[in-house]
């Protein structure tokens, strides 16, 4: 896919972070879009900047709606007339919390938008994405998909999930023509970190300050190599310095990467015993 000039690309979580990034790219590509997010305001925010020549189809709801992800699939193809592209984007994190205090509950709400969404994405868009053989579907999981990270098991569990669906599904898929990718991106700078799912506030602006610290690649960059490793045709997109290299470090070295975080992960306050 050399190009995305009339191409119809939808995109899930485009009110902000990189889903917005990427509604603003595609549209500069001449592709016309269909776009999700939960948040209406959001939503309707960057679909008014789009040129009316990028604004296909427009829906708010949560990815985590099995029915709701179902309707938007059939209702965008059907205003729009194919789907060239899917990508699931839409993504919630909760605050850093060790898993001895954490809850069944906590894994259940980051599982069902995290994975559920993307599998309900993908299982609702391959059968348009099939229709010709130049479709492209992009499943977002995160370098905590390649690495456990203490304090954020649900969020590593729902990021290994998307990796293990997507790699046995692009598995699948060779020779088909659908090229599946799966993006690991690093500390991006968005509101993720913001957003997050909460149940204590102090807790909850020690984890915003030090995410915002690690934090290396900007929403624009991040979407510009999404686009990128597509148009290259790569099935496997690193995003940032720090994703590459816990990449290799996690392959390579999973021992002493382990060790390492354990050291930060007894240091850090916002980890202290309650």
């Amino acid at each position: 896919m050399q190009n995305f000039q009339d191409k119809v690309v939808v995109i899930t979580g485009a009110g902000s972070g990189i889903g917005r990034e990427l509604a603003r790219q595609f549209a500069n590509e001449g592709a016309r879009l269909a776009l999700n997010d939960w948040n209406q305001d959001s939503l309707s925010a960057i679909w008014n900047e789009l040129p009316k020549a990028a604004q296909g189809y427009m829906k708010a709801f949560d990815v985590g709606n099995r029915e709701a992800v179902e309707n938007f699939a059939s209702s965008a193809r059907e205003a729009l007339g194919r789907i060239d592209v899917v990508i699931n984007n839409a993504g919630v994190t909760q605050q850093i919390t060790p898993t001895i205090y954490g809850a069944v509950e906590d894994y259940e709400k980051i599982l069902q938008v995290n994975l559920w969404g993307v599998i309900y994405g993908s299982l609702a868009f391959l059968p348009h994405l099939r229709e010709h053989n130049d479709g492209c579907l992009v499943n977002v999981s995160s370098v905590f998909g390649l690495m456990g990270c203490p304090g954020q098991a649900p969020y590593c569990v729902s990021k290994f999930g998307v990796r293990g669906f997507t790699e046995t599904l692009r598995i699948e898929m060779r020779g088909t023509g659908l090229q599946v990718v799966c993006v690991h991106p690093g500390g991006i700078k968005t509101n993720i970190a913001r957003n997050a799912m909460v149940n204590n506030e102090t807790a909850h602006e020690r984890f915003v300050t030090h995410f915002d610290k690690m934090a290396k690649t900007t929403a624009p960059q991040a979407a510009e190599i999404i686009i990128s490793g597509i148009k290259r045709g790569k099935n496997r997109i690193t995003i940032g310095s720090d994703a590459r290299f816990i990449d290799r470090i996690s392959r390579l070295m999973p021992e002493s990467y382990e060790r390492v975080l354990q050291r930060g992960f007894n240091s850090a306050k916002f980890l202290k015993k309650r």
